[in-house]
């Protein structure tokens, strides 16, 4: 691998997100790498882990509890993520315990059996190759509130994130074989 990472600029094989991100996007060539925005049209399912840039992933356990685990094969981080409407509105569900993933209006990150319209986030493209997701139905004083997960892998108030915030970046991922198995 021999680029930069828009991430950090420094080479890709320096840090775990930037090796990471260099295997999903073929880092070998010096150019800007397009994305596929089809699935943004609705009704499309992909399953995802989501890689926050504080080097977690995005699970949901058993028991509701939305976490980060820095295991890549941890099952409970492989996620459904379902487009629910046109301009990239999303539903994310965790395969093996079947909760979404919804904020309530104080910005805590809740898992719910049932699909609701808290359970609505915006997909937000950012120009280091990480995405954001917003919630869709609640907003702090005009100011958007994304999913982010902390340093120590846990969820962060909503009203305390913002787009520049390196808690709310993530790279969905496809999974690796290990992790594709559920039990």
């Amino acid at each position: 691998v021999r680029c930069l990472c828009v991430a950090c600029a420094l080479p890709c094989v320096v840090c775990v997100a930037c090796v990471q991100l260099a295997a999903i996007m073929n880092c070998s060539k010096h150019e800007r790498h397009t994305r596929n925005y089809d699935y943004m049209e609705g009704g499309d399912v992909r399953i995802r882990q989501l890689f926050s840039r504080t080097q977690w992933f995005l699970s949901i356990d058993d028991g509701g509890n939305i976490t980060g685990t820095q295991d890549p094969t941890n099952c409970y981080s492989i996620l459904e993520i379902r487009t629910v409407s046109e301009g990239g509105i999303l539903a994310i569900k965790g395969v093996k315990s079947q909760y979404y993933i919804c904020m309530n209006k104080a910005g805590q990150l809740q898992a719910k059996r049932l699909y609701t319209d808290n359970c609505n986030f915006k997909e937000v493209f950012l120009e280091n190759y990480f995405n954001a997701y917003s919630s869709v139905k609640w907003t702090k004083n005009g100011k958007q509130m994304f999913i982010a997960l902390s340093q120590k892998g846990r969820p962060v108030r909503g009203k305390k994130t913002r787009r520049e915030n390196v808690a709310s970046h993530f790279i969905p991922m496809q999974c690796r074989e290990e992790a594709g198995r559920i039990d």
